[in-house]
């Protein structure tokens, strides 16, 4: 029983020493755990409020090499840009073609003549250098017939004596030409006048594989006509001169007998100027003529004749007198 200790009744507690010193250690230690957390819980905080400014202004990156962005893919079919087109010979001639008939059409002859010529030495398209021929060869006759002058033309200064039939055969021409060609009303004429007359004989140029009839001018064409020939190569060839040249014409057919002219059998047309070779009396019966019949233009159907449309035929029968050569060809 002397082992233990008894606290008397009325002795005050009085806590040990040891027990009040782990004590408040424990408390110090909570005290230090507990300060750790909140200051970690408000750096926390902290972070997260500023963050969003931090991506607002990234840090600067060190420069890199720009690299295109690929293009975007679309449905659409893609623009391929075209090259101005290159204007060939042609395109040019073409355009001035254009203009050369809009000058004549507005009564501009000179210049619709001299761009007409420029088309014909450049254009390499047979269909626009034929058209220009064409058009060229109008409005040659149109100058031709008019009171301009041009090269075609010279001035002749009436003399006593003289009579348009006398100026026409000296100067191989045809009264009606002169009197076309200057607008006289009639024939009469007065010394230390002035006329206009053909500055050259025009010269009739035939080619057989062509078809074509080219009234010419001291070597220059002046107009091309599309013509009928004999069939199977019965018109002839060599150097001829116009002979006879008549007005609407009666028909002496082959078989004999004469056939009026405005039968429709008669095969001549309104004009007829035979052709001949004084050094080859055998060809004869060949010449000129006119005809009605379209469709035998630029075919093998006469009997060897050269044939026109009545309107060309005509038109060259004006400007072309007796003893003009003619000059057919292959």
């Amino acid at each position: 029983m002397s082992d233990i200790f008894v606290r008397p009744y009325d002795e005050p507690h009085k806590p040990h020493k040891r027990l009040v010193t782990t004590a408040l250690i424990v408390l110090a230690v909570t005290a230090v755990v507990i300060g750790l957390c909140l200051w970690m819980d408000a750096r926390s905080a902290k972070a997260r409020e500023v963050k969003p400014a931090v991506q607002e202004k990234p840090v600067a990156q060190p420069a890199k090499a720009s690299v295109p962005a690929p293009a975007p893919i679309s449905s659409a079919v893609p623009v391929v840009p075209v090259a101005p087109a290159v204007p060939t010979a042609d395109s040019k001639a073409q355009q001035l073609f254009a203009r050369a008939q809009t000058l004549a059409a507005a009564g501009s002859l000179l210049q619709a003549r001299d761009l007409l010529g420029e088309v014909i030495a450049t254009a390499t398209d047979e269909s626009l250098k034929n058209n220009a021929m064409r058009v060229q060869g109008r409005v040659n006759v149109q100058l031709f017939l008019s009171t301009t002058p041009t090269p075609e033309k010279k001035s002749y200064v009436i003399q006593p004596g003289d009579s348009l039939d006398k100026i026409a055969r000296v100067n191989k021409t045809t009264v009606d030409l002169i009197r076309k060609i200057n607008k006289m009303e009639n024939s009469t004429i007065y010394p230390g006048g002035r006329l206009l007359l053909p500055a050259a004989p025009f010269v009739v140029q035939v080619n057989k594989s062509a078809k074509t009839v080219d009234l010419t001018m001291n070597g220059k064409l002046f107009k091309r006509y599309i013509v009928g020939l004999g069939v199977n190569g019965k018109t002839p060839v060599g150097k001829f001169q116009t002979v006879v040249h008549q007005t609407n014409p009666d028909w002496t057919p082959p078989g004999g007998g004469i056939i009026k002219f405005g039968d429709p059998k008669n095969l001549l047309g309104t004009r007829w100027m035979s052709i001949q070779d004084a050094t080859r009396p055998e060809i004869k019966g060949f010449g000129i003529h006119g005809t009605s019949a379209r469709d035998s233009i630029g075919a093998e159907t006469s009997n060897g004749c050269i044939r026109m449309l009545n309107e060309d035929v005509e038109e060259l029968y004006m400007l072309i007198p007796p003893r003009t050569e003619v000059i057919i060809s292959e």
